[in-house]
């Protein structure tokens, strides 16, 4: 967030509540100064009436420098009054700020250009494959350092929830006290899974060498666009496990299993099947099918055959 002055408007653009709420408050922290937000501060839904909103920001703020109004789930809002709201932002009260939270924010659009001038847009969407830095920062956020494996196991088995990401790492990092780093058995010990049973049923599938089970998973997991991205990530934390354990047995040393007792036999019955040269080529399969999806091949398709890949 820029911090250098404040602005008349601020978007929270994306899907994630809880970047949405995060960002929020992190805006109010800033222009209200440890002032009452209840002197200075309006929320509205997107029934609001644009005449309601101007005169709350044209009002003076009371026992504090700035005066906020928040449009929560803002989209239908912006349609009706886009261009009153273009009005407004060519000469904006200069002590009163405006936040939007709206699912989406068009970049080809008079209000889009006005705001990049003036104000800022926060992105609010968790993007595929930033779970693990997001793992990290908010660990970090408490003074605490987390293990790869142990931000992998996490990100595994909340998918992408980032509250409930949140809210893991900082029942973690009360649990270990004044230790400075989380760790995979922390994770084993202490988080439920609840990244719903499609993902274990994937996994668990291409551990046992079950294609048709696997594929079966795949297709049920496969039902909204972007989850291809998340599917080959899991995939991905799966088979580096796998690796990782392969690389130690190779070297004559127990490999470091955190996981769920139960899941052990099949993943030690899976290494057996899978030495460390297969798996390497297995590794290369998943390098393929992210460049190809990348590229423009069909999700679908590329995890299909990888899965078959991986399983026979």
């Amino acid at each position: 967030m820029d911090t250098n002055a404040i602005k008349p408007l601020y978007v929270l653009n994306g899907e994630d509540a809880f970047l949405r709420d995060t960002h929020r408050q992190e805006i109010l922290k800033f222009i209200l100064d440890g002032a009452d937000p209840q002197t200075c501060l309006s929320t509205y839904d997107s029934t609001a009436e644009l005449a309601e909103v101007l005169d709350e920001l044209r009002t003076l703020p009371f026992l504090a420098p700035c005066r906020v109004v928040v449009i929560t789930d803002a989209d239908a809002f912006v349609s009706r009054h886009r261009a009153k709201l273009e009005d407004y932002l060519n000469s904006p009260t200069e002590t009163a700020t405006l936040i939007l939270a709206v699912s989406s924010w068009p970049s080809n659009t008079r209000l889009y250009k006005l705001v990049k001038k003036i104000g800022q847009v926060m992105d609010c969407n968790v993007q595929a494959g930033s779970m693990m830095q997001r793992a990290s920062q908010r660990a970090d956020k408490r003074g605490k350092k987390i293990a790869r494996d142990a931000a992998e196991l996490l990100v595994e088995w909340l998918g992408n929830d980032l509250g409930a990401l949140d809210g893991e790492i900082e029942k973690l990092s009360l649990y270990i006290g004044d230790k400075d780093m989380i760790r995979a058995e922390d994770v084993s010990l202490l988080v439920t899974a609840t990244a719903g049973p499609g993902i274990f049923d994937l996994t668990n599938s291409i551990v046992a060498g079950n294609t048709s089970k696997a594929l079966k998973a795949l297709g049920g997991m496969l039902t909204t666009r972007g989850e291809e991205f998340r599917v080959l990530g899991l995939i991905a934390s799966n088979l580096r496990k796998a690796l990782r354990a392969q690389q130690l047995i190779s070297a004559g040393k127990s490999p470091e299993l955190h996981m769920p007792y139960s899941a052990r036999s099949d993943f030690l019955a899976m290494l057996k099947r899978r030495p460390l040269a297969t798996l390497q080529k297995d590794f290369r399969k998943l390098i393929r099918a992210d460049l190809g999806m990348k590229s423009g091949l069909d999700a679908s398709a590329a995890l299909q055959e990888l899965v078959v890949g991986l399983t026979t």
